[in-house]
This record gives structure tokens, C-alpha cells and sequence, in this order.
């Protein structure tokens, strides 16, 4: 196998086994079990999404969540039946209210509104690095929210959407948590990707070495919000309502937990960091429910982020990504207990 792509591949189909297995296993808990599933996958699709863009540049990102809200009100309000949407929401233009097209669909139409305004907001943010760059991408959050909290003939306003069709099951979730491992990994493989992590590892090389920081960046930045935007778009489906506040500071920060837990540099951590800390924030909630202490969840996450970081500050995996055949030379050698995964990009190591 010569080319990259398909020298990765092992990593692919061993990060889509995990998610099927942890899927599998979980649904097997019952009603309740199943939907925290379900909430899993839906997580692992908006880290993922986060992962292309913050995994890729290196440019910490507190905006993705934002796009997250754009494609959940655009694959809301395209779902509900055109009779309901006036009844829902006063004043809605017309246009809007005899727009109607499936679930499927809507997720798909969510992801490119939200790709299309970060293509927008690319040009002038992409140019910005650090601090610079991560208060900016905040300011987005902030300003995403401030509109759907005032546009009331669109989005109801602080009440809200509800009424939108409950369609996102575990198998629809599952289907899209695949594809959106399937995307970050294709693009990781691209030269574009590869450009990108040059800029990350060293700006003024790559620059001198006649990389475009620009265009890599906003490449990558838009593919995420598109990503982002269908996890938005699924958690409406989920929900049956959503309000601007269900993505905003809190689902921000337990993203943020879910790909620093991970690994900010690994596909692989992200999917790992998104599969274990959402079953981990479930339990956090469920024993804070117990002693009448709901902020505990919030509590615990951050606690274990911090004991990560100390521990192993590049997160779980670092810059590594799971890679079967690595396993397999290890067992042949006798050697299985001193497994380690491959580096990023599927290359093993020696």
C-alpha cells in the first residue's frame, strides 16, 4: 500500500470497531442506556468537527459550538411541517415557513449554513494566531448567541424552537458519527491537512517554505464548521426544542474537556476523549442528581481534565492514533503488554 491513505486505513477501521462496539455494548442498558448513547454519538460528531480544525492548525477554537447552534435552528426549523411553523413562531416570513424538507436533508443543510458563514467569517479570522485567534473565535460564540436570543421572527427568540421531529435515533447518530470520523480522516491524509500541520508545528518555516497559512486554515475551519453544524442539527432532532442557551458556555466546555482528555492532536483522541467523557459526564450527573447537586457534573469534568493535564499534558493518546498492525507485530514478538499506538497519520512506531 503506497499511498497514505490506504497505509492509514487499519486506524479508520479501527477507530469505526470502537464507536460500533461502544455503541453496541451500550444499547444493550436498556431505554435510558440507549439515549445516553445516542447523546455520546452526537458529542463524538461535534468533537470530531472541533478536532479538524483545532487538531489540524493548532488555533484553539471557542467558536465551533456556535456553528453547532446555526445548523441545529436551520435543520429545526426546515423539519417542522410548514402548517406548525407560523403557529410556533410569530411573525415568521413566509418564505421560511413554506420551506420543508426531511431529516436527512436538513442535517445536510445545517452543515452547509454553518459552513457558509464560517467561509464567511474565514477571511478576516484566519489571519489571526493565538490569543488573538481563540478571543475571536470566542466573540463568535458570544455573537451567534446575541442573534438567536434576539431574532424573534426566526428564532423565537430566548423561548426558543420546539415542535421539531424527534428523528435522531442511535442508528441515525451512529451513521453520522462514522462519517464524521470517515471526513476528519480523509482530510487528515490531504496535502492540505499536511500544509496545515506544518503551520502548526512551525508558521515562519512553513510560510518561508511557501505554504499558504491562509487558505489552509480556512479549508480546514470550514470542513469543521460543517461538521459541527450537522451535530447541531442532530441534537435538535434529538431534542424535539432548542434555545440558545443549550449551545452556549456549557457545551463548550464539555467539548473542550472531550477533545483536551483525548488528545488535541489525535483523531483518535478525540474520538476516545468523546466516547469515555461523555459516559463520564452521564455518571457525574446521575451522582449529583443523587445528592441533590447537579453542579457536580461541571465539577467533575473539570477535575479530570486538570488530572489529565498534569498527568499527561498532549492528553491520552498525544499526537498518536490507534493502529492494529502495531498490536499484532507486538503479539508475534511476545511483546502485547508493550503495545503502544501508531503515531498520527497511521505510521507506527518502530
Amino acid at each position: 500500500m503506497n499511498s497514505p491513505l490506504l497505509r492509514s486505513l487499519p486506524t479508520l477501521i479501527a477507530l469505526v470497531a470502537l464507536v460500533v462496539l461502544a455503541t453496541v455494548v451500550g444499547s444493550t442498558g436498556g431505554p435510558a442506556m440507549d439515549r445516553v448513547v445516542t447523546v455520546a454519538l452526537m458529542n463524538l460528531v461535534l468533537v470530531v468537527g472541533l478536532w479538524i480544525f483545532v487538531g489540524n492548525s493548532g488555533v484553539f477554537s471557542f467558536g465551533h459550538v456556535g456553528f453547532a447552534a446555526i445548523g441545529a435552528y436551520a435543520g429545526g426549523l426546515l423539519t417542522i411541517p410548514p402548517e406548525q411553523k407560523p403557529l410556533l413562531i410569530e411573525g415568521i416570513p413566509s418564505v421560511i415557513a413554506e420551506l420543508h424538507a426531511s431529516a436527512p436533508v436538513a442535517v445536510l443543510a445545517g452543515g452547509l449554513l454553518a459552513a457558509l458563514v464560517a467561509l464567511v467569517l474565514s477571511f478576516p479570522l484566519m489571519r489571526l494566531n493565538g490569543l488573538a485567534a481563540a478571543m475571536s473565535l470566542f466573540a463568535v460564540l458570544v455573537i451567534v448567541n446575541v442573534v438567536l436570543s434576539n431574532w424573534n421572527q426566526l428564532t423565537n427568540g430566548t423561548g426558543g424552537i420546539s415542535g421539531i421531529p424527534a428523528t435522531t435515533t442511535t442508528g441515525t447518530a451512529l451513521v453520522w458519527a462514522i462519517a464524521a470520523i470517515a471526513i476528519a480522516f480523509v482530510f487528515q491524509q490531504t496535502r492540505w491537512a499536511l500544509r496545515l500541520r506544518a503551520t502548526r508545528e512551525d508558521e515562519p518555516a512553513a510560510r518561508a517554505a511557501g505554504i499558504g497559512v491562509l487558505t489552509e486554515r480556512s479549508a480546514a475551519f470550514v470542513l469543521s464548521a460543517f461538521v459541527a453544524g450537522v451535530a447541531g442539527a442532530l441534537y435538535g432532532q434529538f431534542l424535539g426544542s432548542i434555545t440558545p442557551g443549550a449551545f452556549y458556555l456549557s457545551l463548550t466546555f464539555t467539548t473542550m474537556v472531550m477533545l483536551v482528555v483525548g488528545g488535541m492532536r489525535s483523531l483518535s483522541g478525540a474520538v476516545l476523549g468523546a466516547i469515555a467523557m461523555s459516559f463520564a459526564a452521564e455518571l457525574l450527573r446521575q451522582f449529583g442528581a443523587s445528592v441533590g447537586k447537579p453542579s457536580l457534573r461541571d465539577l467533575g469534568l473539570a477535575l479530570i481534565m486538570v488530572a489529565i493535564l498534569v498527568i499527561r499534558p498532549q492528553g491520552l493518546l498525544g499526537e498518536r492514533e490507534l493502529d492494529p498492525r502495531r498490536f499484532r507485530r507486538s503479539e508475534r514478538s511476545g511483546a502485547a503488554r508493550r503495545w503502544r499506538p501508531g503515531r498520527a497519520g497511521g505510521s507506527p512506531l518502530e
